[in-house]
């Protein structure tokens, strides 16, 4: 059994914002592969189960609850599944370390400052897990926001509760794409062939 969450922010405000990037790819992915996701009500989550070529298992989900509290909700939801090793649980998120398009999988690692992989460290009490990071645009000082034009700097908090530009939702399908394909090879394997894949393509 392997399980791959999308981390995201409920409600309808935050559906098209950068932080919502995880979350979007799975709703993106389960549509694609022509599956609904399904309630489970005892644990706030919604899944959608699949398989693929030499990952015969996978479920795809996201939890109901706020970024900064994901783990409380994943953590049950790895236990309800059974999944016996932390490598059989991909995390997607949003990283704004990253230009918009480029994707990133790793085995394991810091959360660098995000709350929701600060979470799931927490509810697991490790970070060994494997996460796919996908770019959502840089923003500090030598980066200001591109859309509002006014040459002033957001706050971190509003930069990533903001919708991409019109620009880059131009892109978005392909991304999106992307970022399918690198869940699909993550979970058929082996783990060194998804991530030289993933790492080494070109947005």
């Amino acid at each position: 059994m392997k399980l791959i969450i999308g981390l995201g922010n409920p409600g309808r405000e935050y559906k098209k914002t950068r932080h919502n990037m995880g979350r979007r790819l799975a709703e993106f992915l389960v549509e694609k592969e022509g599956r609904k996701f399904r309630r489970l009500k005892s644990l706030e989550a919604h899944v959608a189960e699949m398989s693929w070529e030499n990952a015969p298992s996978v479920v795809h989900a996201y939890v109901e609850t706020y970024m900064n509290l994901s783990g409380k909700r994943i953590r049950p939801l790895f236990d309800h599944y059974e999944v016996s090793d932390l490598q059989d649980l991909l995390i997607v998120v949003d990283d704004i370390a990253l230009p918009f398009g480029k994707m990133r999988l790793r085995a394991g690692g810091s959360a660098g400052g995000h709350n929701g992989l600060a979470s799931i460290e927490e509810a697991f009490q490790s970070a060994e897990y494997p996460r796919l990071r996908l770019g959502i645009g840089i923003q500090h000082e030598e980066h200001p926001e591109r859309s509002a034009g006014t040459g002033t700097y957001e706050p971190m908090r509003d930069y990533v509760l903001s919708e991409f530009s019109s620009a880059e939702e131009k892109d978005m399908t392909a991304f999106l794409e992307r970022g399918a394909e690198s869940c699909q090879r993550w979970a058929s394997g082996p783990f060194e062939k998804a991530v030289q894949w993933v790492n080494s393509a070109k947005s």
